[in-house]
């Protein structure tokens, strides 16, 4: 049986993408601002990072793309690419309530 996440937005990587706690590791191919539709339909721009592997392509939130600035001691996005990152599974605070998420 299939995480009933995976229904809403199959497209890109979601904490439930993380099967058996196995992290994920990739090679930044791309970072760049596209055109996102979240669930209801509502669309709104987010800055996206795409991987040579065959791995579903992520939604980058300010708390990640900090921790990738850190790593890689640069915050301009076109230093990522061919960069490699682990990305987990954890949970964090969100509107007063506990929400899964993805970490790098």
């Amino acid at each position: 049986m299939a995480h009933w996440k995976k229904s809403f937005n199959p497209d890109y990587l979601g904490a439930y993408s993380i099967e058996d706690g196995r992290d994920i590791i990739g090679t930044i191919k791309t970072v760049k601002v596209e055109q996102v539709t979240g669930t209801g339909g509502k669309k709104e721009e987010c800055l996206v990072c795409r991987f040579v592997e065959n791995i579903k392509p992520m939604i980058l939130n300010k708390t990640n793309c900090k921790t990738i600035s850190k790593i890689y001691k640069t915050p301009d996005t076109d230093n990522w690419v061919g960069k490699r990152i682990q990305i987990f599974a954890t949970t964090t605070k969100l509107a007063g309530e506990v929400v899964e998420c993805l970490r790098i």
